[in-house]
């Protein structure tokens, strides 16, 4: 196994991409994988060759003996995944390329994988510092340039960990814009009309689903209002999903009164995109009304259903949408989970053409406007100029999803907050999830030592030097658990500081 880590703009995937067409000349076989669906688009974009997710790698469980597997975002997939993939790997004697960034937004299922290989495999990482995004030759005057360059720097300061350096380092350069709650949505609504009409891209990067609602619906009224919208709206009826877990998805109380289910993946008879009414639930899995037909979802199958409910939005030509559902359309070509597309046109019989030449048929509903995003959605996105809508939640704030968002941008980023302390102090706070093997040294670390004895203890049986060497062993982990706790105290010693 190896580990490639690059920062956020370090140019990460044109490195990966090389490293690939390197193996391919050397004769020797190579699969390129990534979490996400989306990210697979992207990838086939950028040129890899036939790139998956990895949840269909692991279906197929397809792998020549002595294949290289190069797998991108690697620090999406949680425990469960990434054990079945270096299970796989172990038994045809192939080689794995992991690469990630544990500084960005982690796994969604158990177990941030690629955290704990990091810090306790051993493994040191070949890893890129210099970020390209925020490039300075982008700029179109001398003050511009300026900007670039202080922009760059806070996102360096972040992916180093200097979190107040980089707070400190926006707010000088004024990129930090104080208001009130009541005038927030309106300010960047100013500011992303403003960007539009120079023909810049940008993306609202807001921290609750409340408040991506919100600036949507402002940021939609201003561009109506200048005319860069089309004159004629269109009501249509879309699927909002409601992120349920499997065990919230067994129990009644959370379907919505109105909610519809929706088949991701083909369940029985049951075809992808097909949608549904819950008729009940028993002890092994849920029922759902399809089309007339009860379909009976398995316990173990409830990752193929989602939960959504019905909302009403207006759709124009020229509307920015965020497509959340993996299809294959009707009329032809593919979306992906996470997408931003802009509308050519809405037909009469409910279908929606995109800019891309790309349909969306009246089937498809899975979709959202496109204005603002949560950082999650962000992540692997890259635009000219980010804006963020602080929300002043504490939980919502942390040190992952501050430098996810603030190093989406090229040439610029503006954040809007209500109260810039309170920002200071949130965005301190690591987003990572306890691990278990960090429970061991911290929760129960009599159990932990009592389990060192006992290896010792079998090691004796193979000789004295072998026990030596354990113990050497243990004493360089507990020294570098010690220094990752220092490590993780620091920015909270600067912000009291």
């Amino acid at each position: 196994m190896s580990l490639f880590r690059g920062g956020a703009g370090t140019g990460k995937s044109f490195v990966l991409r090389e490293l690939v067409d390197q193996i391919w000349q050397s004769d020797r076989r190579v699969i390129v994988l990534a979490p996400q669906r989306q990210q697979v688009v992207d990838m086939e974009s950028a040129g890899f060759p036939s790139p998956t997710t990895i949840a269909n790698f692991l279906i197929k469980g397809e792998l020549a003996a002595g294949a290289v597997v190069v797998v991108d975002e690697a620090g999406q997939i949680g425990g469960r995944q990434m054990h079945q993939l270096l299970q796989l790997a172990r038994e045809r004697n192939a080689r794995v390329i992991l690469s990630g960034d544990t500084r960005q937004h982690g796994a969604v299922e158990a177990s941030d994988a690629l955290l704990a290989i990091e810090r306790y495999s051993g493994i040191a990482p070949v890893e890129l510092h210099t970020i390209r995004r925020q490039d300075p030759a982008l700029a179109i005057n001398q003050y511009e340039r300026a900007r670039i360059k202080q922009y760059r720097k806070a996102v360096e300061a972040a992916a180093a960990g200097k979190l107040v350096e980089s707070f400190k380092r926006l707010d000088q350069m004024g990129a930090i814009v104080a208001c009130g709650l009541g005038e927030q949505a309106d300010k960047l609504a100013d500011e992303y009309l403003r960007l539009a009409e120079q023909k810049s891209s940008a993306v609202v990067v807001s921290q609750t689903w409340a408040e991506v609602h919100r600036v949507n619906s402002r940021v939609r009224d201003a561009l109506k209002s200048k005319g860069l919208l089309g004159a004629n709206d269109v009501t249509v009826q879309v699927l909002e999903k409601s992120d349920l877990t499997n065990a919230q998805k067994r129990d009644p109380r959370f379907y919505p009164k109105d909610g519809v289910i929706v088949f991701n993946q083909k369940v029985r008879q049951a075809a992808p995109g097909a949608s549904g009414k819950l008729l009940g639930i028993v002890k092994i899995g849920v029922l759902v009304e399809v089309d007339g037909k009860c379909v009976t979802v398995a316990n173990r199958l409830l990752d193929k259903i989602s939960v959504c409910l019905p909302r009403e939005i207006p759709v124009a030509t020229g509307e920015r949408l965020h497509l959340k559902a993996n299809r294959t359309l009707a009329a032809g070509g593919r979306t992906a989970n996470g997408e931003l597309v802009t509308v050519k046109a809405v037909r009469p019989d409910g279908g929606i053409e995109l800019a891309d030449g790309r349909v969306l048929g009246k089937g498809f509903r899975e979709f959202l406007p496109g204005y603002a995003v949560t950082s999650y959605g962000s992540q692997g996105k890259t635009v000219d100029h980010v804006l963020f809508s602080d929300s002043s939640i504490k939980a919502a704030t942390n040190a992952q999803q501050w430098y996810v968002t603030i190093s989406r941008g090229r040439r610029g980023i503006r954040i809007f907050t209500p109260d810039k302390m309170q920002l200071l102090e949130n965005l301190v706070h690591s987003g990572h999830r306890p691990l278990a093997l960090e429970l061991a040294n911290g929760i129960r670390p009599r159990l932990a030592n009592r389990l060192w004895d006992r290896l010792h203890g079998c090691l004796l049986r193979f000789g004295q030097r072998a026990a030596d060497t354990f113990c050497r062993l243990k004493m360089s982990r507990h020294h570098k658990h010690q220094h990752q706790q220092k490590h993780e105290h620091k920015n909270t010693r600067m912000l009291h500081h």
